[in-house]
């Protein structure tokens, strides 16, 4: 390494965001710098640092062996010193005027907003709830890009620039028509692989609900419909005499529109447990901590006893 002047710790801040996003017009706007500027940053440590960083590689850049290695070295240090300054941030919630967006899943918004809003009734805070994309890579990436302050996922944290902690644990339930003609406030076993399935398709694992929560491997199943959406699904199952299943919180909020009774589930399922995901770097902010009370304020303001008695009865 050629003996110079110390390193401007801007030019390294910058190699970071670009190899993180491995685009010189992301990590700007990110920065909010020019794409000339991060260039010319990236020109500069190349100097400094007397290696080469990056190759062209068609339209996107990749890290060359040097670079892997430096970003491999100063990952964690460099998460901790944003650790500790944003840290230092004051929040008020009474006075500060803030945005966040959150990702979550249908069922998931449905079961927070409500309460969300409620507690902001006296702030001049908004909390929007976004659909998370379907992929894992792409809800990682917009969380450490900082386009969503939390996501809300059924798996926690999976990369190490991350933290995730238990926001609620959703239970399985079965729903039939109320007009069914054999299925009537229980549902056995055996009706329960008699009947035609609506399934409900989760995308990023490529399996349907039943597979994902069920213990054990299922029986083959006979299908009526395959479906993306629990709303499409209840609307189905209301008007057939196809059964599915979904999370009780959000299956009480629409049994009476869609006509559908709540049935436990006559097979042993896994409990849905869900997680706030965030960038480990904001574990000690202010306002990011408030969010997450928030989160789970919300959460605990959610439990339906309304529904629960549905299951019961």
């Amino acid at each position: 390494m050629p003996t110079q002047k110390p390193l401007d710790l801007n030019l390294l801040r910058v190699f970071m965001v670009v190899y993180r996003t491995r685009s010189f017009t992301q990590a700007a706007d990110e920065l909010d710098l020019t794409q000339s500027s991060v260039s010319n940053a990236i020109s500069r440590f190349r100097v400094w640092v007397g290696e080469s960083l990056f190759n062209r590689v068609g339209r996107g850049i990749e890290p060359t062996a040097v670079a892997r290695e430096m970003y491999r070295k100063f990952e964690q240090p460099m998460a901790d010193i944003e650790t500790v300054l944003l840290g230092f941030e004051h929040f008020d919630p009474k006075c500060s005027q803030r945005r966040f967006y959150v990702y979550a899943n249908e069922s998931v918004i449905e079961a927070l907003q409500t309460g969300v809003q409620a507690l902001l009734q006296d702030a001049d805070i908004e909390v929007i709830f976004r659909e998370s994309p379907p992929q894992e890579a792409d809800l990682y990436r917009d969380i450490l890009l900082e386009r969503v302050a939390v996501a809300i996922d059924i798996k926690p944290a999976q990369q190490s620039l991350l933290s995730s902690k238990l926001l609620f644990t959703e239970t399985l339930v079965c729903i039939v028509s109320r007009q069914h003609p054999r299925i009537q406030g229980a549902i056995t076993h055996e009706q329960y692989f008699e009947e035609k399935h609506v399934f409900l398709n989760m995308r990023r694992f490529n399996l349907t609900a039943g597979d994902l929560f069920t213990e054990g491997v299922l029986p083959r199943r006979r299908m009526y419909s395959e479906q993306s959406s629990l709303l499409s699904m209840f609307a189905t199952v209301g008007k057939s005499e196809a059964i599915g299943i979904a999370p009780l919180r959000y299956a009480s909020q629409y049994a009476e529109m869609f006509g559908i009774q709540i049935l436990p589930m006559p097979l042993k399922t896994r409990p849905i447990d869900l997680y706030m995901v965030w960038s480990s770097k904001y574990t000690q902010n202010p306002s990011h901590q408030w969010l997450r009370n928030l989160l789970l304020d919300a959460s605990a303001s959610t439990v339906n006893e309304k529904a629960l008695n549905l299951v019961s009865n």
